[in-house]
C-alpha cells in the first residue's frame, strides 16, 4: 500500500483532453466542466477529503477501510459505490487487490490499494481518442472499467487451463508426489478465482435492476453483457474445477493400477514358488531310508537330485505358460 497515495486526473470531452497529477482531491473540481472526469487514486487514502469534496456516504468509506470486505454495491441517493477485486498473477500464485469505484454526476473515482491496474488500455484509448470514450458519458467509463476487471480473469483462466493440460500428461507419466502437489495448487487457484468473482453476480444483478437511473438507456444494454460475462467465467471455472478433480482421480487411479500391477506380478511369482516350496519341503524331511523301503527311496537314486531340479523347472515353466495363455501376464 502506498504511504502517500497518488491522484491522477483524466478529464475529457469530445474535442479536448487533459491528464494531470494533483496533490489535493478538491483540485479535481476544477475540471468539472469536462464531459467526464476520471479521478484515479493509487493507494487507500484521502477518505476524509472524499467525503468532504464529493459528499460520498459513510457506508462506502467504512467498506473501503475494512480490509476483508467482499464485493458489494451501494446505490445511494446521488451516487453509486462499487467495491470489487482485481486479480493478478504472481510467481507461485494469485493476488487480489481491492478496488473502489464511485460514479457521481460526470465524475468517476477509482481507488485501489497500490499503483498498477488493468485500466491501461482504457487510458490509451482516452489519450488517443480511440473507441467510444470521448463521445460517451461517465456511465460508459464506469462500464468499461468494470469490463476491464472482469476481462482480466480470462487470461488467468486460460493459463490455468494450459497448466492443467501439462499436468494431465505428467500424471500419466510420472505419478510422483510433486505432480499431486501441483494439482492441488491448481485447485486452490481455481477456488480462489471463484470466491473472488462469485459475489459479482449479485453486484451486477442489482446494478442492472436497481441502478438503472445512473445509466443512460444505451449503456444499460452493456450492463446485461457484464452479468453474462461473469456467468460465462463462472461456467469456465466450474469446468476447470471438474477437470482438476478429474486429474486427482486420474492420479490415484494410475497409482492404484501401478500397485495392482505390482501385486499381480508378486502373486504370480508366489504362485509359481508354491509347488516348488512344497517339493523342497517334502525332501527336506529327515526320513531314514534304511529303516523302511517306503521312506523316500528316491533319496538313494543316482540321478535323484538333478531329476528333482528338472521336475521343479518343468513345473515353473509350465505354470508360466499357463499364466501367459490365460493372459494373466
Amino acid at each position: 500500500m502506498n504511504e502517500t497515495p497518488e491522484i491522477t486526473i483524466f478529464a475529457y470531452s469530445e474535442d479536448k483532453f487533459e491528464e494531470k497529477r494533483i496533490k489535493k482531491l478538491e483540485e479535481a473540481l476544477d475540471y468539472k466542466d469536462y464531459r467526464v472526469v476520471w479521478v484515479n487514486i493509487d493507494g487507500i487514502g484521502y477518505l476524509e477529503e472524499l467525503k468532504d469534496t464529493f459528499k460520498v456516504h459513510d457506508v462506502a468509506v467504512k467498506a473501503i477501510k475494512r480490509t476483508k470486505s467482499r464485493a458489494r454495491l451501494a446505490i445511494l441517493k446521488d451516487h453509486l459505490f462499487i467495491l470489487l477485486h482485481q486479480v493478478y498473477e504472481l510467481k507461485g500464485g494469485l493476488k487480489k487487490e481491492r478496488t473502489a469505484i464511485f460514479l457521481k454526476d460526470n465524475f468517476v473515482i477509482t481507488m485501489q490499494e497500490r499503483s498498477g491496474d488493468v485500466f491501461n488500455s482504457i487510458r490509451e484509448s482516452i489519450r488517443h481518442n480511440e473507441g467510444l470514450f470521448r463521445g460517451k458519458d461517465a456511465d460508459y467509463l464506469l462500464y468499461a472499467l468494470l469490463d476491464a476487471i472482469i476481462g482480466n480473469y480470462v487470461p488467468i483462466l486460460e493459463n490455468i487451463s494450459s497448466q492443467m493440460e501439462i499436468l494431465e500428461n505428467k500424471v500419466l507419466k510420472d505419478r510422483d508426489k510433486e505432480t499431486l502437489r501441483e494439482i492441488h495448487g491448481i485447485r486452490r487457484r481455481i477456488l480462489f478465482v471463484r470466491r473472488t468473482i462469485f459475489p459479482l453476480l449479485e453486484v451486477f444483478r442489482r446494478l442492472r435492476l436497481e441502478g438503472k437511473e445512473f445509466f443512460k438507456e444505451e449503456t444499460q444494454e452493456y450492463l446485461e453483457e457484464l452479468y453474462n460475462h461473469v456467468m460465462e467465467i463462472l461456467d469456465i471455472i466450474e469446468s476447470q474445477r471438474d477437470m482438476a478433480n478429474g486429474l486427482v482421480e486420474i492420479y490415484y487411479s494410475t497409482i492404484s493400477m501401478r500397485t495392482n500391477e505390482i501385486i499381480r506380478i508378486l502373486t504370480v511369482v508366489s504362485t509359481i514358488f508354491i509347488p516348488l516350496t512344497f517339493i523342497t519341503g517334502i525332501y527336506g524331511m529327515n526320513f531314514n531310508t534304511t529303516a523302511s523301503p517306503y521312506n523316500m527311496p528316491e533319496l538313494n537314486w543316482y540321478y535323484g537330485y538333478p531329476v528333482t531340479l528338472l521336475a521343479m523347472l518343468a513345473i515353473a515353466l509350465g505354470m508360466l505358460y499357463y499364466f501367459k495363455k490365460k493372459e494373466w501376464l
